[in-house]
């Protein structure tokens, strides 16, 4: 009988160990504390999954996270500000403005690594443009000082050709675009497919500026309070290594993912249009050299051109630590 009560306390014994968050083997820390994390599902799309998936969950199964929408990466930047953030998922050229601003701030994860397929040329539906060289001369919009002005300054160098840029809000320039009041059209996805979905334009072969790698290449990425790192490291890497998976599950289930998104931005992007932008990312797990290379470019742009008052080093402002 003794026997017998003994090994029913140790089964017991164990199925309360595997059950508990704080045995398992893929848990972190277990420190419990708050965290706010700010996001732009309509700009950066996989967020939406992240705060659906949790993944981090696992990895700092007693921290509680909230999350702070933003329709665009200014109300982050504001709420950032205010000492309302610990972490932010931010464009390239948003987060270099707000760590020049505020020199407060530590790049730790790569969101996602764009390439040459995110971005493209759309031009009016019935225009004679053919290739890039037809746009020398012509108007074409774009958000001054965001990443796809830099990309239009690329294309412009490696052309030799010259475009007249126009600073216009991606909704404005889509209705311009169909009215025919703008021959070009260079934004970030999900307007890049959301033009050509709605039948109002038509993408410049070959349908994006992979041809212009590695120089269109840019980072968008995951950025901490400096010094909520120096009091949480392992908030914080149990935070990017639950990046990473987000990266592996928007790969190997871009259907579930999608839907996701779908729902999150209320139905307001069509299904077809969040599925070809999201197959326009990819991802870099690790911040390396080339990474760094790449956010430096963004950098010295904003930098010449008067955008960012001073200049910094990639190197100095990426931690590397809780992405390895």
């Amino acid at each position: 009988m003794k026997s017998t009560k003994l090994i029913i306390y140790c089964l017991a014994f164990v199925i309360a160990f595997a059950s508990t968050p704080a045995f398992s083997s893929d848990v972190v820390t277990n420190e419990k504390t708050k965290i706010t994390i700010g996001y732009c599902p309509y700009g950066m799309l996989e967020t939406s999954v992240m705060k659906e998936k949790k993944f981090y969950q696992k990895y700092m199964p007693n921290v509680e996270v909230e999350w702070f929408f933003g329709l665009y990466s200014v109300h982050l930047i504001n709420n950032w500000v205010a000492g309302k953030l610990e972490f932010a998922y931010l464009g390239n050229m948003p987060s270099i403005m707000l760590q020049g601003k505020m020199k407060n701030t530590k790049w730790v994860g790569n969101a996602v690594y764009t390439k040459g397929e995110a971005g493209a040329m759309t031009v009016p539906k019935g225009s004679t443009v053919k290739n890039i060289k037809d746009l020398n001369g012509k108007t074409v919009a774009t958000g001054i000082g965001s990443s796809h002005h830099r990309l239009l300054e690329v294309v412009q160098e490696k052309e030799g050709i010259k475009f007249n840029i126009v600073n216009q809000a991606p909704e404005v320039a889509i209705g311009n675009l169909e009215a025919g009041k703008l021959d070009g059209f260079a934004y970030w996805p999900p307007y890049i497919d959301m033009t050509t979905h709605r039948g109002i334009g038509t993408l410049v072969p070959p349908g994006n500026f992979k041809q212009y790698e590695p120089y269109v290449n840019a980072i968008w990425p995951i950025v901490v309070s400096e010094s909520f790192a120096k009091k949480h490291p392992e908030i914080v890497k149990a935070f990017v290594k639950a990046d990473q998976d987000l990266h592996k599950f928007m790969k190997e289930r871009p259907d579930e993912a999608a839907q996701i998104v779908f729902k999150e931005t209320e139905g307001k992007i069509p299904l077809e249009v969040l599925k070809g932008s999201l197959a326009r990312y990819g991802y870099a797990s690790n911040i390396n050299k080339e990474q760094i290379d790449v956010m430096q470019a963004d950098i010295d742009f904003l930098h010449s051109r008067g955008y960012l008052k001073d200049h910094f080093k990639a190197a100095d402002w990426a931690d590397t630590s809780f992405s390895k």
